[in-house]
């Protein structure tokens, strides 16, 4: 769980900070804030071109979550990226998912990526639900937005019984979704 704490400077200036690592649970996972001793599975599991990626890339994609993360705030999200890792296996990393505010950080995006192996159990409407629920009670946002390509019928299903609903259609014929409080 993620504690946000209101801070008052010594010039009487307000302002949010996080106070804990973020980690959130559903039934059989754990979505995760990463960090330096996740650097293995970082490089093992980070998206890319090829894979694994080196140790510096692993490395700078942790920084650039950490930055990214630092700026989130309620009513403000700019970019949450989480690990997906089982319960009985927290240190192995599944796939990643979060929400990205980069467009519109009233509105963020939803995204899942769950490595081969691990499709087709029902971990993405996990995934779904859960960063619903973060985005509603931590971050205080009315809406969530995302998408998939119309061959993906695992990720429509994920996102429509996670809870959101389908609201349109892509130019091109692929599906879009939106939760809204």
């Amino acid at each position: 769980m993620c504690l946000y704490l209101l801070i008052v400077d010594q010039h009487g200036t307000m302002r949010e900070r996080r106070s804990e690592i973020m980690e959130f649970y559903t039934e059989q996972l754990i979505l995760r804030e990463v960090g330096e001793e996740d650097l293995s599975e970082v490089a093992r599991t980070w998206p890319g071109e090829t894979r694994p990626v080196s140790e510096a890339e692993a490395r700078a994609a942790i920084a650039r979550m950490r930055a990214s993360h630092a700026h989130n705030k309620p009513g403000c999200l700019y970019h949450l990226c989480l690990a997906v890792c089982a319960k009985d296996r927290p240190g192995t990393v599944m796939g990643w998912c979060g929400l990205d505010g980069s467009r519109n950080h009233a509105e963020p995006e939803i995204f899942i990526l769950l490595d081969e192996e691990h499709r087709g159990k029902g971990y993405g409407t996990q995934c779904v639900k859960e960063l619903l629920r973060t985005a509603v009670d931590v971050f205080c946002l009315k809406s969530v937005h995302g998408g998939c390509a119309k061959e993906n019928k695992a990720s429509a299903r994920a996102m429509e019984k996670g809870g959101m609903t389908r609201c349109g259609t892509e130019d091109n014929g692929d599906p879009l979704y939106r939760f809204q409080v």
